[in-house]
């Protein structure tokens, strides 16, 4: 009668170690998405307002040599229409293979909860060890005085 109870509360510390691990994933995956959004947004500002700088620069640099301010608007406007166009034109190779590079490896290269229990063979073994490791790590954690 000891065994299959001692068995139930492995399987039970198990499941808990588990859980804790994959609430661990998901806040790490959130506070790296959450931290890039910010960047980005931040980033997006500050060159906004850095283009708008530098354009209003360059009109006045321009109306110097054309003579002429509204030429020169013209000029800038068009300047930074074809980048945009070439921004546009050139986004699989800028933009969409770095994100899909970068998520792919976050996500996919990293081994799921069920590849590292099992290892490489599957063998009952690796289970077995596993969940005694992680049976003695709940065990110091409660004796720490941590809450399960």
């Amino acid at each position: 009668m000891g065994a299959p109870n001692r068995m139930t509360e492995d399987i039970r510390r198990l499941a808990y170690r588990v859980e804790r691990y994959l609430r661990l994933e998901a806040t790490e995956r959130l506070t790296m998405v959450t931290t890039l959004v910010v960047l980005a947004a931040a980033t997006m500002a500050l060159a906004t307002s850095a283009i708008f700088f530098l354009s209003t620069g360059t009109v006045k640099a321009l109306t110097l040599w054309t003579g002429s301010e509204m030429l020169s608007y013209y000029i800038v406007a068009g300047v930074l229409l074809l980048i945009i166009l070439l921004i546009f034109l050139l986004r699989k190779p800028l933009i969409e293979n770095p994100f899909v590079k970068m998520f792919s490896e976050q996500l996919l290269d990293v081994p799921t909860v069920t590849e590292q229990m099992m290892g490489k063979n599957g063998k009952d073994e690796n289970i077995r060890k596993l969940a005694e490791s992680l049976v003695r790590e709940l065990d110091e954690y409660e004796e720490e005085g941590g809450e399960e």
